[in-house]
């Protein structure tokens, strides 16, 4: 009788194993099972003898650790403490549950899209060269982790509409377009702007010829053509995709001659405002001034002897 994975009371009748040596893998019983009491939570240790290369195959590292998390397992095992444990549920979900649910479900959905595009093949791809991801763990996946990842974190920045999450992605991106340019400038300094290819021609008898003629001197000289140099087209669109140009950078005569007079149209701009505020508070201090000087002239008609007189007078 098959034993379950998730028992780990009792040994496998039937065991996954990977080969060390060729990397297969494959299911069966195994040939060898040794006491191995220091894993305290399933203590033996499997081994078979590889269907492949004939080698001493070992239990696949996935499998050691599904069982590891399954001997950890605890929880109530009689029926009042079960009863109790239920009681834990009410409530839920909560949103924010409800969030990390549907979090989940989209993950596992593009998963499997992922999977029809980049499916787990350990060292096919050429990023599997700088990969970090152990060769046991990547080949017992349904899909290329890394891609998975790169996958899931677009799909979230587009979900919740927040660019920022994806923004080292966009400078490591970056960072490898630069690189590139200056390979390729590297590339036409060595090489030259301006390439010759030699001409070449097969005569009637089916032999390779390469194009000669004779010059003024009667040296015969290799006949030549000469074109510019094909990286000059990548370079320059490459430029101005990335926004590189001087003109993209104001690093031009005109753009600065530009900046230069909208700096000085600024500080003339700046300059008549302070000096129409300097009047406008002259004009405020005459004006003060000036009814100052209206209150002392009524102040002293008041009080002017002849003037009381001539009042009275006309009064009276």
């Amino acid at each position: 009788m098959r034993i379950k994975a998730s028992d780990t009371s009792n040994p496998l009748a039937l065991v996954s194993f990977v080969c060390p040596e060729c990397k297969h893998k494959f299911e069966c019983a195994p040939d060898e099972v040794e006491d191995s009491p220091e894993r305290a939570w399933h203590p033996w240790s499997y081994f078979c003898a590889c269907q492949e290369c004939d080698g001493r195959a070992k239990q696949a590292g996935w499998q050691q650790g599904m069982m590891a998390t399954f001997g950890k397992h605890t929880g109530p095992k009689t029926s009042e403490g079960k009863r109790i444990v239920t009681k834990n549920i009410d409530g839920h979900p909560t949103q924010e549950e409800s969030l990390r649910t549907r979090f989940n479900a989209m993950q596992h959905g593009l998963r499997s899209k992922v999977a029809t595009y980049f499916p787990a093949k350990p060292g096919s791809y050429p990023h599997c060269d700088t990969c970090h991801i152990d060769h046991d763990e990547c080949a017992a996946s349904v899909a290329c982790m890394k891609r998975t990842e790169l996958y899931m974190r677009h799909r979230i920045a587009f979900e919740t509409k927040d660019p920022d999450l994806l923004t080292d992605i966009r400078a490591d991106l970056q960072a490898s377009v630069q690189a590139i340019i200056e390979d390729i400038i590297l590339s036409i300094v060595t090489k030259g702007v301006l390439l010759e290819t030699p001409q070449w021609y097969y005569d009637k008898d089916g032999f390779f010829h390469l194009a000669e003629y004779v010059n003024s001197d009667g040296e015969k000289q290799l006949l030549t053509e000469v074109s510019a140099n094909p990286l000059l087209k990548i370079l320059t669109d490459l430029i101005a995709k990335n926004s590189l140009s001087l003109g993209d950078m104001d690093m031009t005569t005109k753009a600065v001659n530009d900046q230069e007079l909208v700096k000085g149209q600024l500080e003339s701009d700046t300059e008549d405002k302070e000096q129409s505020l300097a009047i406008q508070q002259k004009q405020l201090k005459v004006m003060e001034g000036l009814e100052k000087l209206v209150q002392r002239g009524r102040a002293r008609s008041d009080n002017d002897p002849v003037l009381i007189e001539h009042s009275e007078a006309v009064r009276g």
